[in-house]
């Protein structure tokens, strides 16, 4: 039996599957009891877009964006998180809507596991925001 209506959107990167689909996987344990909707992207400068159609919508109490982008030897890895981070910042103002930002960027193997697969998954505490968000939301 579904508990109060809420509906909720993740949109999470294909690239970096190994570690942004134990994300998901803890979202979607987390959140079992309300409506979800997964979008899948190639990669995570691709989550924007795709979040921004979702939270246009007027479905979703909230959006939840999982992504992981690997710290370089070169600027590439910054200017796209911080195109993602300026864009869904833009998006969940404009659009009135919790948009829940768990694009990660890393450096090691050894980060991204824990972040991603162990203890501290932040795909958990994405869904315990978005849950908490949304009740604020009413």
């Amino acid at each position: 039996m579904k508990s109060r209506s809420f509906h909720f959107g993740v949109v999470i990167s294909e690239y970096h599957r190994e570690y942004t689909e134990p994300m998901l996987d803890s979202v979607q344990e987390i959140l079992s009891a309300y409506d979800l909707t997964v979008v899948w992207v190639p990669g995570s400068f691709e989550i924007p877009l795709q979040v921004q159609r979702l939270a246009e919508s007027g479905h979703y109490d909230a959006v939840i964006a999982l992504g992981l982008i690997w710290q370089g030897s070169t600027l590439h890895n910054t200017e796209i998180l911080r195109a993602v981070t300026d864009s869904l910042m833009r998006i969940s103002l404009d659009c009135d809507l919790p948009v829940i930002h768990e694009v990660l960027s890393v450096t090691t193997t050894k980060q991204a596991r824990e972040r991603c697969q162990g203890k501290k998954n932040r795909g958990r505490e994405a869904a315990l925001a978005a849950l908490s968000v949304a009740r604020l939301k009413g």
